[in-house]
């Protein structure tokens, strides 16, 4: 699938979950104090998908695309805050990165990020969600960008989680991937990649 019509498809979902998410007799069953409450664990699991992008205008790239899974174990220090559609909750985690390339044939990546994600909760049971993950880890990934056995990751993105109760919800998302080797090894050229996550989480009160 080309970018265009993978960023069709990931817009359309969440034009879909936002219809959803608007319903009066769905919202009425989420309780955003409740989800978000300070001392909540979050457990959650997400996989993915991705495709480079050359946005730098680099010379020609080498075409990467990968699945990825990513279990996720999340703490929130605090109580949600703020009021309207602006009340938020913070939400600080560990993140497993397992990354499985399939072009321009098969290397592997895994490691451990750190994550941050705000989330916007005043708006009912749909959620949306700005975050920020980086961590490092190992690979075999060889290529023009890169060749190293340590690799760095950072992420940035959004997307918008769907609370069929206040305790178990659905995410789709969107993220920006930068894997480089942080100058171990030449070259460091580093990958860009578009990426699309979608995942399943349970907050445990």
């Amino acid at each position: 699938m080309g970018e265009r019509a993978w960023a069709g498809a990931f817009w359309g979902v969440i034009g879909a979950l936002l219809l959803w998410g608007a319903l009066p007799t769905i919202a009425a069953a989420f309780e955003a104090d409740t989800a978000f409450a300070k001392g909540t664990t979050v457990l959650g699991l997400q996989v993915g998908g991705g495709v480079q992008t050359n946005i730098a205008g680099d010379p020609p790239i080498t075409g990467i695309s990968f699945v990825n899974v990513m279990p996720r174990l999340s703490y929130l220090p605090f109580e949600p805050f703020g009021s309207g559609w602006l009340k938020s909750a913070i939400e600080p985690g560990l993140e497993g990165w397992f990354q499985l390339y399939l072009e321009p044939r098969v290397f592997t990546a895994e490691g451990l990020k750190i994550t941050l994600r705000h989330h916007f909760v005043g708006l009912g049971p749909l959620v949306p969600y700005l975050e920020l993950t980086a961590g490092a880890g190992g690979t075999n990934l060889t290529v023009q960008e890169t060749q190293s056995r340590l690799t760095f990751v950072l992420d940035g993105g959004a997307g918008v989680s769907y609370f069929m109760t206040s305790g178990i919800a659905l995410n789709l998302g969107y993220r920006f991937q930068h894997i480089f080797n942080g100058n171990t090894a030449h070259p460091n050229r580093g990958i860009n990649s578009n990426t699309g996550v979608a995942g399943v989480s349970f907050h445990f009160h």
